[in-house]
């Protein structure tokens, strides 16, 4: 199994540096962007510290919240954006997703803590930014630039199996009146097929009753442990609702390998830290 470790900078990627923060874009969505603004971050140019080093944005850990806080500052002066303009749930790997607009978004204010839970949002208003964090899932952002309408959504391999991202286009769709064809869809940094592995039957059978043929998406390795794959099922479902897959692009890193620039929940498992931190994936139209 090869680990990835690609240059931050690629034909899907562009990598920005403003001191010691650090971020990603999707170059596709760069191209809207009079109309769309999207960063991921890295882990640098924060100010929390020990397991939470250094950009860590996990309000329900262990961190010092104002640690938390200041890093949303930092995020928010370097994407040009106020951290009152940003919105967020809790996050429990389910499949709800919020639609937010100008009436109910104030529950949502990043720092009211919101205890309802949803793992994705929708939008076509102004000013409006979602974040999602993730250390290890997915983080993906789906883009219609006719409606100018968006989704940003954390899918693990929890709302991976209950297929949220699908669930967020089709909303987009019905909702919003976005067509599959034109639908953008970006897949941020997560673990990949190289690092996320179990020894474990039943979990393969999870996703067998789920995805079915197991050859395309899950490996055995020499020493047993079956490893899966999930941007395949991911983008397999975005390709049968008839989004193109031209317009699906993924970010090449795994989180898992690239542990010095990301923040990954299994190797602070592995070291049996005492909690873990999350970057952020921030998507609002302007």
């Amino acid at each position: 199994q090869m680990c990835i470790r690609d240059s931050y900078n690629s034909e899907e990627l562009i990598h920005i540096k403003n001191g010691n923060f650090e971020c990603i874009k999707f170059k596709v969505l760069e191209k809207y962007n009079d109309k769309i603004n999207h960063m991921i971050t890295l882990r640098h140019g924060g100010v929390s510290s020990g397991v939470y080093k250094s950009l860590n944005i996990r309000t329900v850990g262990k961190d010092n919240i104002k640690n938390v806080y200041q890093n949303l500052e930092i995020m928010c002066n370097n994407m040009k954006i106020k951290s009152g303009d940003i919105y967020k749930a809790k996050q429990d790997h389910t499949d709800n997703i919020l639609i937010l607009d100008n009436d109910n978004k104030k529950e949502y204010v990043f720092s009211e803590l919101s205890k309802k839970c949803y793992d994705g949002y929708i939008t076509d208003k102004n000013g409006i930014n979602t974040l999602v964090t993730t250390a290890d899932c997915n983080p993906i952002i789906i883009y219609d630039p006719v409606n100018n309408v968006f989704a940003n959504v954390h899918s693990g391999w929890k709302g991976t199996l209950k297929k949220i991202s699908r669930k967020a286009a089709i909303i987009m769709h019905d909702r919003f009146g976005s067509k599959f064809h034109n639908m953008i869809v970006c897949i941020g940094p997560s673990i990949r097929k190289c690092c996320f592995t179990s020894m474990e039957d039943e979990f393969k059978e999870k996703f067998i009753s789920v995805f079915k043929d197991e050859k395309k998406y899950i490996t055995r390795d020499e020493e047993g442990r079956y490893h899966f794959d999930l941007i395949y099922v991911i983008v397999n479902d975005f390709i049968e609702l008839g989004i193109k897959k031209e317009n699906i692009k993924v970010a090449n890193i795994c989180t898992c390998c690239n542990e010095k620039d990301f923040y990954s929940f299994r190797k602070a498992t592995a070291r049996k830290d005492e909690d873990y931190a999350t970057f952020a994936t921030i998507v609002g139209l302007i």
